[in-house]
């Protein structure tokens, strides 16, 4: 077990300081992928458990029972409504207004992050093209310098720098199309969360100011005559 490991690694130090990059890239990844599941993951569990009691809740104008609950279950769902319940004095577009920018708000906060694993899967591609480019230098100057000096160039020696040099791009490939994978992961749960916020949000603005109905004429009389013709 110990040998194999301590083979990949002088398999991957042949690569040069530029797969430390790429290692660290791909770690980095890692960790904040967890971080960020678990954290839409629970964000969405709690709003599942909050959304029905607390629409129930604002239905009946029982608001206290509503912020108990958003206590209870804290979440972006929790803070958006407590930010539409403490507001809800207000008219319909101010209330749209306050429960828009508190959305804006939770949406970075659960945002957070998530950009940095989509740029690592950007990233680690050209760190690997940098290391393989600065790799394919190295061998080119070491060949011209055995010119230089008379000798002979070894044309395995030219193989072996060359696929040294490739061995990065490799590994950044491996590293970019996890990274990719795991930031649309991501990226949909979040959509997902966003769009149930959208939808509480306005349900509980129709609840806490109905929108106004259109007035219609009650009787004929009340209607606009309709236009004669010309005889």
């Amino acid at each position: 077990m110990i040998e194999s490991i301590q083979n990949a690694v002088d398999f991957l130090s042949k690569g040069g300081i530029v797969m430390i990059f790429i290692g660290l890239c791909s770690l980095t990844a890692i960790v904040l992928f967890i971080e960020r599941w678990i954290a839409l993951r629970t964000a969405s569990r709690q709003a599942r458990r909050l959304e029905s009691g607390l629409i129930d809740a604002i239905s009946q104008g029982q608001f206290e029972r509503a912020s108990s609950l958003c206590d209870t279950h804290p979440c972006a769902l929790a803070t958006l409504a407590q930010s539409g319940i403490d507001h809800r004095d207000l008219t319909r577009e101010a209330l749209q207004e306050v429960l828009s920018d508190e959305g804006r708000r939770q949406e970075a906060r659960l945002n957070r992050f998530i950009p940095a694993v989509g740029a690592i899967s950007t990233i680690s591609p050209l760190l690997g093209l940098l290391g393989t480019v600065t790799g394919m230098i190295a061998v080119f100057s070491r060949l011209a310098d055995e010119y230089a000096s008379g000798a002979v160039a070894n044309p395995g020696m030219l193989a072996g720098g060359i696929w040294e040099a490739l061995l990065t791009t490799a590994a950044g490939l491996c590293v970019a199309i996890p990274a990719f994978v795991l930031h649309r992961i991501l990226t949909g749960q979040l959509d997902a969360i966003l769009l149930q916020l959208e939808s509480t949000a306005t349900r509980i603005v129709d609840i806490l100011t109905p929108a106004p109905k259109a007035s219609y004429p009650v009787f004929a009389a009340d209607a606009a005559p309709a236009p004669q013709k010309n005889t």
